[in-house]
């Protein structure tokens, strides 16, 4: 007979365990509330009169939707390491590069086109193929570690710099966070860091991104049933709702 007792702590772990659909899922549903606030209440509140009310509803809205990012930036570095094929990837990454931009820009500057800014997908490919990278480039460094740290930071630098020259979602910081992610995947301060460089380096807002590690603190390292490209469709998918909606109730 085992009289060995269960902490609370251990009944927790137990019962709350999320897999990669889980934070896929919870990941999509903070996108949607944050950007049903940057593509839609936002340019509401530009056409109602009485504006000033919204303002408050709109903070909520994209506080809240601060957790999305990171929580896809975790999912990417653990799809890394779990992927195998790597090029499919990344190439799967630029297909919805390129089908995400006219619903992004649609949504967001209510225009087929516009260089001003360019969706996450680019950001994600660009982090990913910077670590890529990295990580081929070990096969001639591995015994020399002052060029392979050397490499390390001009691959990082120049992944920053393309960020930033093509204006993608959360800019060079974006990528500077997916790198930090890869970097620590071992640390238990894996995610406080990726959520502090975005709060240093990208906006105030970011803060609340902190509240992403709760979750990701319960996950499995399991797969989940949420079907492969569910993620990948749901981008351009809702923001050409969001499109629709804006442009109906919004002239």
């Amino acid at each position: 007979m085992n009289n060995k007792k269960t902490t609370p702590k251990q009944q927790i772990s137990k019962s709350w365990q999320l897999n990669s659909g889980d934070l896929k899922l919870l990941a999509m549903i903070t996108m949607l509330i944050d950007h049903f606030g940057a593509a839609f209440l936002f340019f509401y509140m530009n056409i109602d009169n009485n504006r000033q009310k919204y303002y408050e509803l709109y903070n909520i809205i994209r506080s809240i939707g601060r957790i999305s990012f990171p929580i896809f930036i975790f999912l990417l570095v653990e799809g890394l390491y779990h992927t195998r094929n790597i090029r499919k990837y990344l190439l799967r990454l630029a297909l919805f590069c390129m089908i995400s931009e006219i619903p992004f820009d649609l949504a967001f500057r209510h225009q087929i086109f516009d260089w001003q800014s360019q969706n996450v997908f680019f950001t994600l490919l660009i982090g990913l193929a910077a670590i890529a990278l990295m990580q081929y480039k070990n096969i001639f460094f591995k015994n020399i570690p002052f060029l392979n740290y050397l490499v390390n930071i001009l691959i990082a630098a120049a992944a920053m710099l393309l960020a930033k020259v093509l204006k993608t979602d959360y800019n060079w910081a974006g990528v500077l966070a997916i790198l930090t992610a890869y970097w620590l995947r071992s640390s238990d301060l894996q995610m406080w860091f990726v959520c502090l460089v975005l709060f240093f380096f990208s906006s105030d807002l970011e803060l609340y991104a902190l509240f992403c590690i709760p979750f990701i603190a319960h996950y499995n390292g399991k797969k989940g049933h949420l079907p492969k490209w569910m993620p990948y469709l749901f981008y351009p998918v809702h923001l050409m709702i969001l499109w629709w909606i804006t442009s109906v109730i919004c002239g």
